[in-house]
């Protein structure tokens, strides 16, 4: 079996167990979002604003050292595994320090105690880090995607529990310190590796050099991402935050849960291939039109729609977020096409790259946020499409040198996939101006409204692929196949 039929295999499964997770995890966020408040949320992202920057540092990229690396020794990885449970407890201590930083820069007390409940993850994390690498390393997909789905199926309902009996905003770290504990335990049962009681320092630098440069990328990317959250609940409160957390957290939905699936799978291929230019590049290629195809119609239709479909799955309380949320599409259509960039240089050895573009994300859309805040819940979005894309398109057009891509083979990747949502743009438009406006005496519900205009989508874009994109139909089955 080929690498990348492997890989695909692999994915298959991950992406079949991630749909079980996704579906129970949608179903309980949805439940979680009607019984709290804009409010809860708003306090979590307080909560987690400075401690979700210590946690960037808890793997310190040597989980895709280990993946990168062309050969591992059991002593090395022993001697990662005694670096990382160290580094846990001291990033554990550090977190519990910083709560009270966190309570001084918002104003609120209620967030003390939420704060110093994250330091456990970082514990657990570390025991996580080096076992779950060796799966990835191996392309064991299989049992990577049955873990995360048991895992994700038990925190979710501890979560509906919590909030169900009062739980407010320690409903989100409840479940998240249940998620990683029953990861944990999965992981150990699966994986036959055991450390060693050997520790050499020596036989972690390599590692660290490589895995330095990703920590300190991420580390970038974090502020980069989280500067909108932390301006945010400072000039417009909790309630406000809470509206954009939930409407940041909706859109990124294709992106965090369907393209990081693609994204995952996509590194340890890149890294096998990081010395064959022409397998390399047409791989590259393939994967920027594989993730149009898969997002374009999904944030397009989430845009039409988003008017009737968010008042009636989470109730008119969350009307407020229709705005950033239609907005905030735009922004992760356009971040999810330009992720095969990091992952490309990062494979080639190039870290340094991704961390050179995090330094001036880091620079520039902190001041954009700061400045945004000024001017509401929606001015808030503002520089995610404007600052944020002119930055991820010029790391393109970089890495597209640097590969030897053309533009224009680059660009025609994304043919098929604009046509087909132009074709189901237009057969929405259709149904809705012409045949639900047009037809008075039919009384149709916001429930009846929707699902014909959902399935009226579904049917165009999926007449298109099948039409026109047949070739990668068969290609895709022959992978399946093997």
């Amino acid at each position: 079996m080929t690498l990348v039929k492997k890989a695909f295999k692999g994915a298959m499964w991950l992406g079949f167990f991630r749909a079980i997770s996704q579906t129970v995890s949608w179903i309980a966020t949805i439940a979680v979002a009607r019984m709290l408040v804009p409010q809860d949320y708003g306090l979590m992202e307080m909560a987690t604003v400075l401690t979700g920057y210590v946690a960037l540092f808890s793997e310190l990229g040597l989980g895709s050292a280990v993946v990168q690396r062309g050969q591992v020794s059991d002593e090395e990885l022993s001697s990662l595994f005694w670096f990382l449970v160290c580094w846990g407890f001291i990033l554990s201590f550090t977190c519990i320090i910083l709560s009270y930083l966190t309570v001084a820069i918002f104003h609120e007390g209620r967030i003390l105690r939420v704060t110093q409940a994250v330091s456990i993850l970082y514990i657990i994390g570390a025991f996580l880090i080096v076992p779950l690498n060796i799966l990835n390393r191996g392309l064991r997909y299989r049992a990577i995607g049955s873990i995360d789905a048991f895992s994700v199926i038990v925190s979710c309902l501890v979560m509906v529990l919590v909030a169900k009996n009062g739980g407010g905003v320690w409903t989100f770290i409840v479940g998240t310190i249940t998620r990683e504990f029953v990861r944990a335990i999965l992981v150990y049962i699966i994986v036959k590796w055991r450390p060693k009681l050997h520790f050499d320092f020596k036989e972690i630098k390599p590692y660290l050099k490589f895995g330095l440069n990703l920590a300190g990328a991420n580390s970038l990317g974090y502020i980069t991402t989280k500067s909108d959250r932390f301006f945010g609940g400072r000039a417009l409160g909790a309630n406000a935050l809470g509206y954009y957390s939930l409407s940041l957290e909706l859109a990124s939905i294709p992106t965090d849960k369907l393209i990081a699936i693609i994204n995952y799978v996509s590194f340890p291929v890149f890294s096998r291939y990081q010395n064959m230019r022409s397998e390399f590049n047409r791989f590259y290629l393939n994967l920027v039109h594989m993730i149009a195809l898969i997002t374009f119609p999904l944030y397009v239709g989430g845009i039409l729609v988003a008017d009737q479909l968010i008042p009636l799955l989470l109730g008119p309380k969350w009307s407020p977020l229709i705005v950033p949320f239609k907005l905030l599409c735009i922004a992760q259509s356009i971040i999810a096409f330009t992720t095969p960039n990091s992952y490309a240089n990062n494979a080639q050895g190039r870290p340094h790259w991704t961390l050179f573009i995090s330094i001036i994300c880091a620079l520039l859309l902190p001041i954009s946020f700061y400045i945004a805040s000024k001017y509401g819940l929606n001015a808030l979005v503002i520089p995610w499409i404007s600052v944020y894309p002119v930055l991820r398109l010029g790391f393109t057009w970089v890495t597209l040198k640097e590969l030897g891509i053309s533009k224009y083979d680059y660009l025609k990747s994304f043919k098929h996939p604009v046509f087909a949502t132009s074709i189901m743009i237009t057969a929405i438009l259709i149904i809705q101006l012409v045949f639900l406006k047009g037809l008075p005496s039919l009384s149709l519900g916001l429930t009846h409204h929707l699902i014909i205009t959902i399935t009226m989508g579904v049917l165009s874009y999926s007449g298109y692929v099948l039409i026109f994109q047949r070739p990668l139909l068969k290609s895709i089955l022959s992978l399946r196949k093997g």
